[in-house]
């Protein structure tokens, strides 16, 4: 079972530049990797950070420029607890020093060779370059859960198709429910679907139906997808706002999508994007 990956402590704001200081030219991370991993997983993490940097660059923001990541096996017992607490699962958290990304991954990912063990890594990359689009989101302004998290892990399985020619989306992200359909508000609120949103599926096909609802727009698959991934953070969105800036990217009310998603299924099969689909065409058109 896929292990629940997102944000938390969203509500901190951290000041990383002062008024004197300069801004870097780049964003940068700061690993901590714990030896209880093995040499094959860092090899490969590194590997991943490397390629999408490459295709979906974080850029460096006065409120954010940097962050360190703590990554460990589940069977090592909290090794940095000094640093970032009880803090355990994969995300992108905080505390009063700093904003920081936690990749706790579970021992039975490796027992079993599951592909989620490095699909978490594009997961939490991508919250990082969510919040470079958007200081509301990084300040915990804004929740949008189903675009938020639909975003996430559909970049993760697209990363997943791309590289390892797996559609994750099939394999980990298909037990879409019903309510996606027949009572979509619900995947606003993290607290509100906890129970109809497993792995995320539900908010991956809420996303995935929005591209094809944009396609129908007479927009490209690569622009549909831009256009959620990045098109939609960049007016730097709010809770209180969010639904006019939705109408204004997407040209389609929230009402009116909502409503559209009656004439899908809830079968993950029935919005599947394209598996040739490149990341690096969606995030250079």
């Amino acid at each position: 079972m896929k292990k629940i990956v997102g944000i938390l402590g969203l509500s901190l704001f951290f000041s990383c530049v002062s008024g004197t200081d300069p801004m870097p030219n780049e964003f940068s991370f700061d690993y901590k990797i714990h030896t209880s991993l093995p040499s094959t997983w860092e090899s490969e993490f590194y590997t991943i950070v490397g390629n999408l940097n490459e295709k979906i660059k974080i850029e460096p923001r006065d409120y954010s420029y940097q962050m360190s990541v703590y990554a460990w096996k589940s069977t090592a017992s909290k090794p940095y607890q000094s640093q970032i607490g009880d803090a355990s699962g994969a995300s992108v958290s905080g505390n009063q020093n700093e904003r920081y990304m936690v990749l706790e991954i579970p021992a039975s990912e490796f027992d079993f060779a599951q592909l989620h063990r490095y699909s978490v890594i594009p997961h939490e990359y991508f919250h990082v370059y969510q919040m470079s689009l958007s200081k509301n989101f990084y300040d915990g302004n804004i929740e949008l859960k189903w675009i938020s998290e639909g975003g996430a892990a559909t970049i993760e399985s697209m990363y997943i198709q791309q590289y390892y020619g797996v559609n994750y989306i099939k394999d980990a992200q298909n037990q879409v429910n019903i309510a996606a359909i027949n009572n979509p508000k619900i995947f606003e609120k993290y607290n509100d679907s906890q129970n109809e949103d497993p792995n995320y599926s539900s908010s991956v096909f809420m996303v995935l139906a929005l591209a094809k609802e944009l396609q129908k727009l007479n927009h490209t698959e690569e622009d549909a997808f831009k256009m959620i991934f990045k098109d939609f953070w960049l007016p730097n969105p709010t809770n209180g706002n969010w639904k006019n800036n939705f109408e204004e990217v997407f040209g389609i009310s929230v009402e009116n999508f909502y409503q559209s998603l009656s004439n899908y299924s809830s079968d993950i099969n029935s919005v599947l994007p394209s598996e040739t689909i490149l990341i690096e065409d969606i995030f250079t058109n």
